[in-house]
């Protein structure tokens, strides 16, 4: 009995377990459902939640939209409940769904709150951009903004005060700072800056306006770095431009001295570069001159010269005045131009003031050979430039005599005395004595060489072989050169040709040739004894010399002594007078009749002046014509 009550015990007691266990399932299940109701309400809140945030639920619809969803999810839940317990879950349900839709309506609130912030942040922002142009309206329209808009922003009163300062400082900052960066490169502009920042800004930070006012600081720095650099540029391009002026007026001034014409595009052209500088006048001034006098330098040398002179006389007459001086120093430098010009290049001086038209430059790639036929045209291009320049002119330009030495040095001795007699054989002897004084600055042997031209020794041998075989001699010292004072070379040499010439330039010259034919003679084995000297000296001179009135004087090859005096005892009047423009002789300045002049010639002195050639000695000095020039008597036949 007791087992069998105990067995039911045991029965009871498992049976109220299981029903127990039952009841904590069914319970277990209405929670999980309660909770995953309770998470689909949590679900949806943030869901439109972040809709009203984003903008993709409407926040006025949203209150809507969160009671729609809410019975939504609570009707879908109840039923998962046991009838027991619904009243309980509902409850539950009810108040979190009561306590999320709180949730959402301040959701609402603050997206309500942030848009007008953003509103007044959006107003605060184009009112900073209005206040450039009237202050007072945007400051007016901020004001109001925040009094009826900020306390519906969720801002506190202290954070809408501190907006309201922060846009009052950064606006006029922002004015301050484009007032000075606009006027930065403006002194005046500057100032009014300044004065708007330190006065008229009295809202900007304290450090925003220190570091204006630095900012102003350091602009007018760079104006017064820019104005001192402008300054100095202008200074150079000044100079500059004055140094170009100067450099102009000096080549017009050279142009113009020589009295040539001058193109009127060149005028116009220095006139433009020396334009606002002290040289323009200048400029001008000479231009009219050269326009007065145009063609001056045209005239042949001697006349030039004899235009001086005979206005010289008429100062010397009449006393001076500005004009005559004006005129007088436009002569001078004419002459002295043309004078320059022709010591430089005798044959361009001439080219350039139109004395011939045209000089091209002779084709030296062809040698001797192929130069000599191109002085046909040179020669006679010569002569005319000669007559206007009252001398013996060369058929070469300067550069030009200087290519043919240097050509004419490569040869050998021999070779080269033959080119030489070649050269010279086609132009007169006084052409190839100007090409002599050309080649002188480069090669002396040479120059003198040619200036013997074709003079041969009696054994019909080129006299410049002699004075190149000499020179070279001398200067490989192959030779011995005897350099006593009194009794060496040129000791015996000095003392034979003192006085025969009229000038030291040809005395030299002279001199140094009979040194070099009496090398060259030693070369070939003479002694260098006084016969050798003198047989130098005569080829030198290119004749004999022999007394004549107590002076020395070389008696050219091809004229005899006889034949001399017969010349001096009946000179042609004709040949003289052409030499006398007023017919008459000065003799130390004293005019003498042009027969009593010939009468005396028998008995005159006379100083060599080249081949044949003769000046004159009337008392104590060379008897000269009205402008000054030696009369020069010739013997014909010279050689």
């Amino acid at each position: 009995m007791d087992e069998l009550r105990e067995q039911a015990r045991v029965r009871e007691e498992e049976r109220r377990q299981a029903a127990a266990q039952a009841e904590a399932s069914a319970r277990q299940r209405d929670l999980l459902a309660v909770q995953q109701g309770q998470d689909q309400l949590r679900d949806a809140h943030d869901e439109i939640a972040e809709g009203i945030g984003n903008g993709t639920v409407p926040k006025e619809q949203a209150e809507q939209a969160w009671q729609d969803r809410a019975k939504q999810i609570l009707a879908d839940t109840t039923p998962k409940v046991r009838p027991q317990a619904q009243d309980l879950a509902t409850r539950e349900l009810d108040g979190l769904q009561a306590r999320l839709g709180n949730g959402v309506r301040k959701t609402v609130l603050k997206r309500d709150q942030s848009d007008i912030q953003a509103g007044i942040d959006q107003t605060l922002e184009y009112q900073a951009r209005q206040y450039g142009t009237d202050p007072a309206k945007a400051s007016a329209m901020v004001e109001a903004t925040l009094r009826e808009l900020g306390p519906f922003s969720g801002l506190s009163p202290e954070q809408l005060q501190r907006k309201g300062q922060v846009w009052r400082e950064s606006t006029e900052y922002t004015q301050g700072f484009e007032a000075v960066s606009g006027a930065r490169n403006s002194r005046p502009g500057l100032d009014q800056a300044e004065k708007l920042v330190n006065g008229g800004l009295p809202n900007i930070d304290p450090q925003k306006k220190a570091t204006l006012n630095d900012r102003i600081q350091a602009y007018r720095l760079s104006l017064d770095q820019k104005d001192e650099m402008a300054a100095a540029r202008r200074q150079r391009e000044a100079e500059t431009r004055l140094k170009n002026a100067e450099a102009a007026y000096n080549v017009f001034v050279s142009q113009a001295d020589k009295g040539t014409m001058l193109d009127p595009a060149y005028i116009d052209s220095a006139i433009q570069v020396t334009a606002g500088t002290p040289y323009q006048n200048g400029i001008v001034a000479m231009a009219k001159q050269a326009q007065e006098s145009g063609g001056l330098a045209a005239q042949p040398v001697p006349v030039q010269r004899q235009m001086l002179t005979e206005l010289d006389g008429e100062i010397a007459r009449n006393g001076r005045n500005p004009a005559l001086d004006k005129r007088r120093q436009q002569l001078e430098k004419v002459l002295q131009g043309s004078e320059q010009d022709l010591q430089r290049d005798p044959l361009r001086a001439g080219l350039e003031r139109g004395v011939i038209t045209q000089l091209p430059p002779l084709q030296l790639q062809g040698g001797l050979e192929g130069i000599i036929p191109q002085l046909t045209t040179r020669v006679q291009q010569a002569d005319r430039v000669g007559t206007w320049a009252g001398r013996p002119v060369a058929p070469f330009t300067s550069d030009e005599a200087q290519n043919v030495a240097r050509f004419i040095r490569t040869q050998p001795p021999e070779q080269r005395a033959r080119s030489i007699q070649a050269l010279a054989q086609v132009m007169p002897p006084r052409q190839a004595q100007a090409l002599a004084a050309l080649m002188d600055k480069e090669d002396r042997p040479l120059a003198i060489a040619f200036g013997l031209g074709a003079s041969r020794t009696t054994f019909d041998r080129p006299v410049a072989e002699l004075v190149l075989k000499g020179a070279t001699a001398l200067e490989n010292k192959t030779i011995k050169e005897d350099k006593t004072p009194v009794d060496g070379w040129m000791g015996r040499i000095n003392a034979t040709i003192a006085g025969v010439y009229g000038n030291t330039e040809q005395t030299s010259m002279v001199s140094d040739a009979a040194r070099y034919i009496l090398a060259g003679k030693v070369a070939e084995g003479a002694a260098g004894s006084d016969g050798d000297v003198r047989t130098a000296i005569d080829l030198a001179v290119g004749g004999k010399l022999s007394d004549v009135n107590g002076t020395q004087v070389v008696i050219p090859a091809g004229v005899q002594r006889k034949d001399f005096d017969a010349r001096m005892r009946q000179y042609p009047p004709d040949d003289l007078a052409k030499q006398l423009p007023d017919g008459k002789v000065y003799v130390r300045g004293q005019p003498m009749d042009l027969q009593v002049f010939l009468n005396g010639l028998p008995s005159a002195q006379l100083r060599t002046v080249g081949s044949g050639r003769y000046a004159v000695v009337g008392g104590g000095s060379i008897a000269t014509n009205a402008q000054g020039k030696p009369i020069v008597v010739e013997v014909p036949n010279a050689r």
